[in-house]
């Protein structure tokens, strides 16, 4: 039962008496729960969700397509095999288009909905579990989280065990509130002098959320330079201030710059969008988690002309659209290697959907119910 998909241990309920009552009793097991989530972050398989509005009248439905790509490291030459399929979030109650759901966050399977005009909501598409958050304090003051001047991030708490979300508003006044699952409620928290200048002088964007902690990159209002990380702890709920690794430029006109995970670890993805020539930089981070260093893997490329990456999609694989014979294909660049590889799909509005927000996905029986 561990290796079955979680939807499908979910439909599997319905066989009869006896498989409801395994199967609920499956998902109400806490190790269980814990033990599937583990088996299926390290499947051979890597999972992008995309928004794309629904074509369907009822907007009660939000829609994304949910594509697969199965790493096979058998063969350098063979082509990677993908799948396509939809995944829908059924909403309780008519609240309007599902395009006002401007941003989404994803952790174990559990995804943070944020609307255009500030409201919130956590599901999980495969218990076809959903519920809207409290609104935080801050609101009526600050308005929505939006960026540039607010940002959001949303992950778990493992010396807690509880899933978070931090909000930082950044309108009038530097506020940050925390949403606490266990509880259904926020709490605001007090900042430094130094973390609230930082964050007053830089408009934060990129985050990332990895092994309890929430990361955001921060350029200068005017000239479009990275200058700083701030990186907040959901277990201690304290911010730090990350030094950019040195490097000649960080200049967002010229350079792609964003946060992924590779091998494990936090890092820097760097890009000459003239050149199309790759940078990687990986953060090592002390033990008592306060001192950071960065270590500069060397350039790789030019790997051709690029019209859309998803950076470190799986071990040391870039997904990549590019131009051959005058047709778009995707492919699976191997940073270690260089070996390019063709990727299968069968749908053919995978070059749309590739444009539009995405983020890794796993399929989980984590409950929103949990307490």
């Amino acid at each position: 039962m561990l290796w079955v998909p979680a939807d499908s241990l979910v439909q599997s309920k319905v066989v009869n008496k006896f498989w409801y009552s395994l199967i609920s009793g499956l998902i109400n097991d806490p190790k269980f729960v814990s033990d599937h989530l583990l088996i299926a972050k390290n499947q051979s398989s890597a999972s992008l969700l995309f928004k794309w509005p629904s074509h369907h009248v009822d907007h009660r439905l939000i829609a994304y397509k949910l594509l697969t790509v199965n790493y096979d490291d058998r063969g350098e030459d063979d082509p990677l095999m993908s799948v396509s399929e939809p995944l829908s979030i059924h909403l309780p109650e008519l609240i309007g288009d599902e395009s006002s759901w401007h941003c989404s966050y994803h952790c174990d399977g559990l995804i943070l909905l944020v609307s255009d005009v500030g409201r919130m909501a956590l599901c999980n598409p495969a218990l076809k579990e959903f519920m809207f958050l409290p609104q935080p304090r801050n609101f009526i003051i600050e308005g929505p989280p939006r960026y540039p001047n607010g940002v959001v991030e949303f992950g778990f708490d493992s010396a807690n065990n509880d899933y978070k979300c931090v909000v930082i508003w950044c309108h009038n006044k530097c506020k940050v509130e925390v949403y606490t699952m266990s509880s259904n409620s926020w709490r605001e928290i007090n900042m430094p002098q130094d973390i609230v200048d930082i964050i007053t002088s830089n408009v934060l964007g990129n985050p990332l959320y990895w092994e309890g902690v929430c990361y955001w990159l921060g350029h200068d209002l005017d000239n479009y330079y990275y200058r700083v990380i701030l990186s907040f702890n959901l277990s201690n709920e304290e911010f730090h201030l990350i030094r950019l690794p040195h490097f000649k430029s960080w200049d967002l006109t010229c350079y792609r710059i964003e946060f992924v995970v590779w091998n494990d670890s936090v890092a820097l993805y760097w890009r000459d969008d003239r050149k199309n020539i790759l940078r990687l930089f990986t953060m090592d981070v002390a033990e008592e988690g306060s001192d950071y260093s960065w270590t500069n893997y060397e350039c790789v490329g030019p790997v051709g002309k690029i019209w859309f990456e998803q950076p470190i999609w799986k071990n040391d694989e870039i997904l990549m659209e590019v131009k051959k014979d005058g047709h778009k294909e995707l492919v699976s660049f191997n940073i270690l290697t260089q070996k390019v590889r063709n990727v299968v799909c069968c749908d053919q509005d995978f070059s749309r959907d590739l444009r539009s927000r995405q983020f890794f996905f796993v399929k989980s029986l984590v409950s929103l119910r949990r307490r």
